[in-house]
């Protein structure tokens, strides 16, 4: 399984506005085969958030990449990671 974070900044009035745009958001890629999840992780003091989606191979997330659009690291100053899933425990 592999994994996209992306962070993103905001001031902490509007994470609440984020979560909501976050939720709204997931329909459109919970729908692309091979998508294995998603969540959100906050720091309202901050105002940063990491967003994750899980996606069962590489192929698929490259994949799943070439439809966003804007592609994340465009918007909004975002940086984006991607990673290997080496453990994953779900109780």
């Amino acid at each position: 399984m592999y994994a996209r974070a992306t962070t993103h900044r905001a001031s902490p009035e509007q994470v609440d506005e984020a979560i909501v745009h976050y939720q709204d958001g997931i329909p459109s890629f919970s729908e692309i085969a091979g998508n294995r999840g998603a969540f959100l992780l906050v720091d309202r003091s901050a105002g940063k958030a990491i967003s994750v989606t899980l996606w069962e191979s590489e192929e698929v997330m490259r994949r799943a990449d070439e439809l966003r659009q804007p592609p994340a690291q465009e918007s909004r100053g975002e940086s984006v990671d991607e990673y290997e899933v080496a453990v994953w425990a779900v109780s």
